[in-house]
């Protein structure tokens, strides 16, 4: 999953990535936006810049 920073995240991206981790959920995550501090280990983060192009693809 990694090869897939620098890549433009979508929704379709995010579920494909979701199916292909076994997450339960998965989320965008912008520049600036506020989110909870909860630690989900069946979560996918993808961390996008201003562009919405992926950074980082985490779990929690």
């Amino acid at each position: 999953m990694q090869s897939q920073i620098g890549q433009k995240a979508t929704q379709s991206v995010l579920e494909d990535l979701r199916t292909r981790s076994g997450a339960a959920t998965a989320r965008i995550l912008r520049p600036g936006q506020l989110v909870t501090m909860e630690y989900n280990d069946t979560r996918l983060n993808l961390i996008v810049d201003d562009k919405d192009v992926m950074t980082a693809i985490r779990c929690g």
